[in-house]
């Protein structure tokens, strides 16, 4: 996978997770959690997550000093990460739960939550846009 398609990925996926934080929609709360509690899910979201990565580190491993070599570094964070999912999915929803109760508690910082990932996801759109096939 090019840079460009994995930013472009990246970007709807950030845009998905966070239009619905913005707006605190307690159904995506709900459905959030209920994700979180299905370990068999959790590995096939962090596998899913894992195959992307390593499709994109497969031709772009090396690191760099430009945003090439940001869009590589963040590869490469979530290839572990997707890994850590897949392989310990309760650690994770562990993990997860106690970031949800100290961050998403209140409505103001699941807003801001929200606008960080969006303006994430329209970075990468446009790093998408920008980066070169």
């Amino acid at each position: 996978m090019s840079l460009s398609s994995f930013c472009l990925v990246l970007g709807v996926f950030f845009y998905v997770f966070g239009f619905p934080l913005v707006f605190c929609d307690e159904r995506y709360a709900l459905w959030r959690r209920k994700i979180m509690k299905d370990s068999n899910l959790v590995r096939i979201i962090g596998m899913a997550f894992a195959m992307i990565a390593v499709t994109t580190l497969r031709r772009n491993f090396a690191l760099s000093f430009d945003i090439r070599g940001f869009v590589v570094v963040f590869a490469w964070l979530l290839f572990f990460k997707s890994i850590a999912m897949a392989w310990w999915p309760e650690a994770y929803e562990k993990w997860h739960r106690a970031f949800e109760k100290k961050f998403l508690h209140r409505e103001a910082s699941q807003i801001i939550a929200g606008i960080s990932l969006v303006l994430l996801g329209a970075w990468f759109s446009y790093l998408g846009i920008l980066l070169p096939l």
